[in-house]
């Protein structure tokens, strides 16, 4: 809706679109300049920073000669950013964002004057991605603080931020950045057609925004990866990749990706490769277990007992002649058990959580044993899976493993390997499938000399010459064949 030359229609109709009369929290004065003209300015209390208003806003146009032939507002405001603004309700909109509507009376403009002033959380260590080398600072809620974390480490003009405003009632803020000379420009294209076709009234954050913009809705594993760390996206996007960061979550969205990213740990390269590769092999191997251990183990008992060494199968067997349930449902009690114990450290106050993790997990447990209602090496197994499950560093991929761990169980425990084989086959299928922006999930980086690798070997920093081909960057090179110049210097010099 175009503004009106009346100032009095216009000031009604902000007064009754923020329901003026019932709420307290807008602000709207009306006052006239020394010309003669009449002014007014809106804002939300708490949102915005009314010393600056007073000070650099009112201040300097009832101190000014404001000309009553001229309404150009935006050369009278002493404000560091103004943009003036033709939609009286995209104006509203500002306001809610912690903006400041001025009007003259008799214009068809307003300038909204950037005067966002609430309280934030202060930039601290990620929670959920600790590290021992790298950078020890994690995003904010707010996103313009966000922003300027990741700008602090990409210091390049090419760095691109545009905002989508998603959510019909809360218009959540969202910021898709990218660098323009490196990264795909139909990538851009259809992060920016998802985000601007999502519908909805209400939507909170990251969480949200990440289920209704991925390829696949209905796969246990994550196809878009959160990360709260601004040195771990800004590498993600100076690899061709694309960042959204959205307003009230500590998290960005990373994508495309593929399996082996979400595997990979968020030091990255700030480790020598021959310990990263070490640690890729540590944690496919904790996926493996993390799936497929706890269905390995029941299939062996109730189906493949000739498989078991028969010293092992001795104790088995002597472990478990006094447990009334069968091993099925042995195993899926303690799993749901250990299930309990994981979510009520993760959500009761932090002062008691470890408490709980050691009471529930050895306590109860070994009381469990010793009063024969579990074994000994069940127990074992699950406390194995449960270990291995929480070396995987992306927190979405290990929780679909959780939930995909007990279809191993069940397919273990009534077809035996035969059902192990089959619920592998169908994994593979489901990943194989799953898209994330047009990239398979189970794709790795292409040549020898490409960034990070495969789901086991990282490559030497000084091999990593090209950016990974599947995801088409304007420009593949990163750094020149030799990046160890001062080496071949040596060498010559000798």
């Amino acid at each position: 809706m175009k503004f009106s030359k009346n100032i009095s229609e216009n000031v009604n109709y902000i007064k009754e679109k923020f329901c003026y009369d019932k709420n307290k929290d807008i602000i709207i004065r009306e006052f006239e300049s020394p010309s003669g003209v009449k002014c007014f300015l809106a804002y939300i209390d708490g949102m915005a920073n009314t010393a600056g208003i007073n000070d650099f806003i009112i201040r300097a146009i009832m101190t000014k000669a404001y000309p009553k032939t001229k309404y150009d507002i935006i050369e009278v405001i002493e404000y560091n950013k103004i943009a003036e603004e033709t939609d009286i309700d995209k104006a509203a909109n500002s306001i809610l964002q912690g903006d400041t509507m001025v009007y003259a009376d008799g214009d068809l403009r307003c300038a909204v004057v950037e005067t966002k002033s609430f309280d934030k959380r202060s930039v601290a260590s990620p929670e959920t991605e600790a590290v021992i080398k790298g950078s020890h600072e994690g995003f904010t809620e707010s996103i313009r603080t966000s922003i300027t974390l990741i700008r602090r480490i990409i210091k390049s003009p090419k760095l691109i931020t545009e905002f989508v405003s998603v959510g019909g009632i809360n218009g959540c803020n969202c910021a898709v950045m990218y660098l323009d000379d490196l990264t795909n420009d139909k990538l851009v294209k259809e992060v920016k057609f998802r985000l601007n076709n999502i519908k909805g009234d209400y939507i909170s954050g990251a969480g949200m925004v990440e289920q209704l913009i991925e390829d696949s809705t209905w796969s246990l594993f994550p196809s878009i990866l959160s990360t709260e760390r601004p040195d771990r996206t800004a590498e993600y996007l100076t690899a061709g990749r694309i960042a959204i960061i959205c307003d009230n979550t500590p998290f960005a969205l990373i994508m495309p990706i593929s399996l082996s990213v979400l595997l990979d740990s968020p030091e990255g390269n700030q480790q020598r490769w021959q310990n990263g590769t070490f640690s890729r092999v540590i944690r496919t191997f904790a996926f493996i277990l993390s799936t497929m251990l706890s269905g390995i183990y029941i299939a062996l008992i109730c189906f493949h007992r000739e498989l078991i060494p028969a010293e092992l199968l001795t104790i088995i067997a002597d472990t478990r002649r006094q447990i009334p349930f069968s091993s099925l449902a042995e195993l899926i009690v303690m799993e749901i058990f250990f299930e309990l114990v994981r979510e009520a450290g993760l959500r009761v106050p932090s002062s008691v959580g470890s408490a709980i993790g050691v009471v529930g997990g050895l306590i109860l447990g070994q009381a469990a044993v010793d009063a024969g209602i579990v074994s000994p090496v069940t127990l074992i197994i699950v406390a194995i899976s449960g270990i291995a499950n929480g070396i995987i560093p992306d927190y979405d991929l290990a929780s679909g493993i959780r939930i995909l761990k007990f279809g191993f169980i069940i397919l273990g425990g009534t077809l035996g390997f035969l059902g192990i084989g089959a619920g592998v086959i169908l994994a593979i299928t489901m990943l194989a499938k799953q898209t994330s922006f047009g990239e398979s999930m189970l794709t790795t980086s292409t040549g020898k000399r490409t960034t990070g690798g495969n789901m086991v070997f990282q490559r030497p920093i000084w091999k990593q010459e090209l950016r990974s081909k599947i995801l088409s960057p304007k420009s593949i090179r990163q750094q020149p064949d030799i990046s160890r110049k001062w080496s071949v210097m040596e060498e010559g010099n000798e």
